[in-house]
């Protein structure tokens, strides 16, 4: 152990010679720690998001395949909805909508230009609502 000295002065001067190329890299380590942080949280964010796509995709070919199967029952009522430009509810004048063109068994709720409902056509009958007390009654919301 006669060159403990020297040994130390060695290592001391690699130090110094090493000090300009390891002293930048502490801030750069902590910036990298960073980084790799926010990469993990932005693929944990991709990893959410896809599997909500997933859910909403399974959720819509779920209500293909009832609507599908209700469609081929014939048990759910098919409602639509026809909207009369120009034209304000009023119990003076009676907008008589062309029934045609609307199957049998649809049932086709008539709103003015404002929105509100002013009857229905059923069986390709017009109901009036000032004419027919219930006529708007058990529409879609």
């Amino acid at each position: 152990m006669a060159y403990k000295k020297q040994i130390g002065l060695a290592f001391t001067g690699v130090a110094i010679c090493a000090m300009p190329v390891i002293l930048p890299l502490f801030p750069k380590i902590g910036a990298y720690a960073e980084a790799e942080k926010l990469k993990a949280e932005t693929y944990l964010q991709a990893e959410n998001l896809r599997t909500s796509e997933e859910f909403q995709r399974s959720r819509i070919t779920e209500r293909a395949k009832t609507s599908e199967q209700l469609y081929f029952s014939g048990i759910a009522p098919n409602t639509t909805k026809l909207r009369i430009r120009r034209y304000l509810d009023s119990s003076n004048f009676d907008p008589k909508p062309d029934t045609t063109g609307w199957g049998a068994d649809e049932v086709v709720y008539v709103y003015d230009s404002a929105g509100v409902c002013v009857g229905r056509i059923e069986n390709n009958q017009w109901f009036w609502k000032h004419q027919y007390k219930k006529a708007c009654n058990g529409r879609p919301s």
